[in-house]
C-alpha cells in the first residue's frame, strides 16, 4: 500500500477553494465569507498537527493563488474574498492625527490618553442569520465550513 500524500501549502490551497467552490454550489450562491476549523485544515493538510510554517505559506497561497484573506485564530480561521469589502466603509487616521503627531514627536503620553479615552467594548456578539426549517440539521452536518453569504 502506498504512503498517504501529504499536500503541499500550494495544494492545500487548492482543496481549500474546491472546498469552497463546492459549497457556493451547493448552497446556489457566492460566498464571500466563512469559517474554517483547525481540525479541517489538518485534516484536509493530511497532518496530526499544523505547523506555524505551513499556515503562513497555506494564509500566503490562499491570497496570491485563489484570492482569500485570512485570519488565523487560536481554533478556526475566517476567510473573506478579496475585494468583497470594497463597499464598507474606510476609516481613515484623522481622527487620531493630533496623537500619532505627538508620538512623532517623542511625546508616549499619548498613548495613555489614548488608553483612558478607549472605552472597553464587551465581546461582540456573533450574528447568526434565521435558520429556515429542515436548515439546522443541514448545518450541523455540514461542519467543513460555516459560512456567511451575502
Amino acid at each position: 500500500m502506498a504512503e498517504a500524500h501529504q499536500p503541499n501549502p500550494s495544494e492545500i490551497a487548492t482543496l481549500v477553494a474546491l472546498l469552497i467552490q463546492r459549497y457556493s454550489a451547493h448552497r446556489g450562491k457566492p460566498v464571500t465569507r466563512f469559517r474554517l476549523a483547525r481540525r479541517t485544515l489538518r485534516k484536509m493538510a493530511g497532518r496530526p498537527k499544523l505547523r506555524d510554517q505551513l499556515v503562513d505559506k497555506w494564509l500566503e497561497f490562499m491570497a496570491t493563488e485563489h484570492g482569500w484573506l485570512v485570519y488565523s485564530g487560536s481554533e478556526e480561521f475566517l476567510l473573506i474574498k478579496s475585494g468583497s469589502a470594497k463597499s464598507w466603509t474606510k476609516i481613515a487616521a484623522k481622527r487620531v492625527e493630533d496623537l500619532l503627531k505627538r508620538l512623532a514627536d517623542g511625546d508616549e503620553t499619548a498613548l495613555d490618553e489614548a488608553r483612558a479615552e478607549l472605552v472597553p467594548t464587551a465581546e461582540p456578539a456573533v450574528n447568526t442569520p434565521a435558520k429556515e426549517d429542515g436548515e439546522e440539521a443541514e448545518h450541523e452536518a455540514d461542519e467543513e465550513v460555516e459560512g456567511h453569504e451575502d
